[in-house]
């Protein structure tokens, strides 16, 4: 039994297989394994499918331009003579639901009923009558690509699938040739050298089927290879291993085409080529650069193609400032660098470099070494071992500078904040070397230092280096001082002070007459506090003082704010005067005064009789003394307190100043005298009438010497004296001219003295004659009281005329003199005053005194 079972069961499976085979050889068409999918044109004959043993039907391609007709074959013939199709239905990837549909299954298949649906409506038409069978969609559009399948089924054998891939036929992009670095080239590339190797890429995006990229050299084809990249590129790589003059200018072309219905795109571009230069040279004298001023130098290069690129050298660091000029031709290239040398650049190999930067290890050079002269390169700073942020008052500091110059420089001055450092041992300002030494440094050595040297190229000066001079708190100035308030009206009080470092604490405290404590309700941050201060009373305005202290110290000198009530300030009371001397009287005032803490006090001094201000006067303090007042005057004493607020009513005093004696007193060898405005008056007005007088006698006496002069004789040379002295002169021919050109006698001429011989005459009592009148100019001495000059001189020839007509008794009759024989006197000092004084020449004595004019 189990045997016949076993032989059962094989024959089943046999059965089984074989029938398989026979369905499979008759249901389904497929391609041999490894062809490609059969493509079919629009408008072209689809091929049927080759059947094969495999089970899976392979998927058609079909290719189509938008806008065209497409036809989608489908195997629709039953594998069987007996059999029949029920019904066809068609798909896309797009939509699950069915696009197209026949259905034959209630009868006859010539009279099957078609569907279609909204998007396929008026395109879609299924031809059953060919061989293939094929679904016809009219006017493809963009939305129509996709994969659709074809689904039988019969009514015996088994349901057959078919795929077909619709894809639109869309022309590549045009081509992009790029160089070996991945540039892009466009028209003429290059310049490449001769002998280099040429790499250009062609690459092609887009493109529906995948396009063909071929290169051409005009109308050689060089390659047609490509790939196709993952992102789907095609790719074509051009390699020329070594180019050769004749490739100069030569065109190369990209091609692109995937269909024969359309013209291929395609990019060309044009190859340049270089040559190498072939010398280069500089122009000029190699002498020393100054630092900071232009120089100019010229690079001349030849040989080039295209010109040579010249490139200017200092050291390793190429220069910018350069102007190229190129030769008609293109064959020469001259280059002029213009710059401004540098300290850095002495020593320096300035070089000229002509190129063509496409030629590798090929370049031609000139140069020399640069020599530079510059002005002197300093650097200052605070010494090595001092702690900049730790220098406070009274340390000692030290500055360092460095010089650096060609040529070398001498001396160095030092500056703070833009002025001359003056070297000052005993002030602790020592230079030594290039070193400043600043010595028990204050709070006022706080700023800017620098240090400056000259030499032939000029002056040099350093980097600033501020000096922080840390120091205890200092008021600021410029602050608000005075404050008004009434009575319990909170003012705010700001106190401002200049400290290093700025980290403070501040004590306040309040100061008058009657008080004195400490505050605390003030808040503070770094260099200012502000306290808030309610007044009372009238005994609670007052002086806030303000002391802050930080790590140098505490502040010196605290700062003081003045509360004050607000109106014009209270008058002074029970003011007593002291001390009233003739030209003073001095004021106290010591009780009843509560206003200002600092009073101004204003004094205005009346006088009593005229009711006129003789003086004003001013005080900051109660007790003072006023000065320079007339003496022996009663007067009235208006004093005012006066403050930023107006002024107080005033207080009245009465005083006086003693009188001064009528009678001079003399202190040692001084004589004082008392004067009085109204006595000066006078004393002017007299003065006045008696110059007045003096001119009218000057010109009365011109008058009569006129007249005189007319009279005389001409051949006489001497004036004659008559036995009435009061009307007549005895004047040389000099004097006369120069003394009676004179308006006023008082008015002495800036011109040289005037000198009248005088001779000592004798008295005829005693009966003796002068021996010698007058003698020639010589030496020159003063009388024993110093009152006038006497000049020794030698008797000249009408001297000796003039010594015989003195020696006529009629000229000697009342007249005597003991002056000394043969001598000159001073006009200035005596001779004016006697012509002014004299009423007649007698023999009575005359002094000669020195007068002022």
């Amino acid at each position: 039994m189990i045997l016949m079972a076993g032989v059962q069961l094989f024959e089943l499976v046999c059965v089984v297989i074989v029938t398989s085979c026979v369905i499979s050889f008759h249901c389904y068409n497929v391609q041999a394994d490894g062809d490609p999918p059969e493509e079919i044109l629009s408008g072209g004959k689809e091929k049927r499918p080759e059947r094969t043993n495999s089970w899976d039907f392979p998927r058609v391609e079909i290719y189509v331009f938008a806008g065209r007709n497409a036809d989608l074959p489908c195997n629709i013939t039953p594998n069987y003579p007996d059999d029949e199709i029920s019904l066809v239905l068609w798909y896309n990837n797009k939509s699950p639901s069915p696009q197209y549909s026949l259905d034959s299954r209630s009868g006859n298949f010539d009279r099957a009923r078609h569907w279609k649906s909204d998007q396929l409506a008026s395109r879609a038409h299924f031809h059953i009558h060919t061989e293939p069978a094929y679904l016809q969609l009219d006017h493809v559009t963009s939305e129509d690509e996709s994969v659709f399948t074809c689904r039988v089924d019969f009514e015996r054998a088994r349901t057959r699938y078919q795929e077909v891939g619709l894809n639109l036929i869309v022309p590549p992009k045009k081509p992009v040739i790029k160089d070996d670095k991945g540039k892009v080239q466009q028209s003429l590339i290059g310049p490449y050298n001769e002998g280099d190797q040429l790499i250009l890429e062609c690459e092609v995006v887009g493109g529906n089927p995948r396009p063909k990229v071929m290169w051409w050299r005009e109308s050689v084809l060089l390659d047609d290879s490509f790939k196709v990249t993952a992102d789907l590129v095609a790719r074509n790589v051009l390699r020329i291993p070594s180019l050769q003059r004749h490739d100069l200018m030569a065109v190369f072309t990209c091609e692109a085409s995937n269909n024969g219905y359309s013209s291929p795109t395609s990019t060309s571009v044009t190859v340049d080529m270089n040559f190498r230069p072939l010398a280069v040279s500089l122009q000029g004298k190699r002498k020393p650069l100054s630092a900071g001023k232009f120089a100019q130098i010229e690079c001349h290069s030849v040989g080039s193609r295209p010109p040579a690129v010249i490139s200017w050298w200092k050291g390793n660091t190429r220069m910018k400032s350069t102007k190229s000029v190129v030769s008609v031709n293109g064959n020469a290239t001259t280059s002029i660098l213009a710059f401004k040398p540098t300290i850095k650049d002495n020593g320096l190999y300035l070089s000229c470099v002509a190129e063509n930067p496409l030629i590798e290890d090929h370049r031609v050079e000139a140069g020399w070494t640069l020599k530079i002269h510059y002005l002197p390169q300093l650097s200052l700073r605070l010494g090595s071992k001092l702690r900049h942020s730790h220098i406070q008052e009274g340390n000692d500091v030290y500055f360092e500078c460095n010089v650096n110059a060609s040529p070398e420089t001498k001396d160095i001055v030092w500056k703070f904040e833009g002025e001359e450092v003056e070297i000052n041992p005993a002030a602790g300002i020592i230079v030594s070397n290039q070193t400043l030494v600043l010595q028990h440094v204050k709070r006022t050595g706080r700023g800017r230092y620098t240090c400056s040297a000259t030499n032939s190229e000029g002056l040099g000066e350093s980097n600033p280096v501020f000096l922080r001079v840390q120091y205890a708190p200092v008021c600021k100035p410029g602050q608000k001082i005075i404050y008004t308030t009434t009575e319990n009206e909170p003012i705010h009080v700001t106190c401002d002070v200049a400290s290093d470092p700025e980290d403070v604490e501040f004590t306040w405290s309040f100061n008058n007459s009657h008080d004195n404590y400490y505050l605390s309700n003030f808040n503070f941050h770094k260099t200012r506090s502000t306290i808030v201060y309610i007044p009372k009373s009238k005994y609670e305005f007052g002086s806030l003082s303000c002391s802050a202290s930080n790590s140098v110290g505490n502040q010196n000198v605290p700062c003081v704010y003045s509360i004050v009530a607000e109106g014009p300030p209270e008058p002074v009371q029970n003011c007593t005067l002291f001390n009233q001397t003739q030209n003073g009287i001095g004021i106290d005032c010591t009780d009843g005064y509560d206003g200002n803490l600092m009073p101004h006090i204003f004094v205005e001094v009346y006088d009593i009789m005229t009711g006129s201000i003789v003086a004003n006067f001013s005080s900051f303090s109660l007790s003072f003394f006023m000065r320079s007042l007339p003496p022996g005057l009663n007067f009235v004493l208006k004093i005012y307190v006066v403050s930023h607020q107006g002024r107080s009513q005033p207080l009245v005093l009465k005083g006086r100043t003693l009188h001064i004696p009528e009678t001079q007193s003399r202190q040692g060898k001084e004589w004082k005298l008392l004067v009085n405005p109204v006595l000066i008056a006078l004393l002017f007005i007299v003065v006045l009438f008696i110059l007045i007088a003096l001119c009218a006698v000057v010109i009365l006496k011109r008058r009569q010497i006129s007249q005189r002069k007319a009279n005389q004789e001409p051949e006489e040379k001497l004036p004659k004296y008559t036995s009435h002295p009061e009307k007549e002169i005895i004047p040389t021919e000099e004097f006369a001219k120069d003394f009676y050109e004179e308006k006023c006698p008082d008015v002495i001429p800036d011109s040289k003295y005037l000198e009248i011989p005088v001779c000592n005459l004798v008295s005829q009592e005693e009966g003796r004659i002068p021996k010698q009148i007058c003698t020639a100019a010589g030496s020159s001495t003063r009388d024993f009281d110093g009152n006038f000059e006497i000049h020794e001189i030698h008797p000249t020839e009408s001297e000796n005329l003039q010594t015989k007509m003195w020696k006529d008794p009629a000229l000697l009759e009342g007249i005597s003199s003991e002056y000394y024989s043969g001598e000159y006197i001073d006009l200035q000092t005596g001779y004016r005053r006697d012509v002014a004084k004299a009423s007649s020449l007698t023999s009575h004595e005359r002094h000669f005194k020195q007068t002022d004019v």
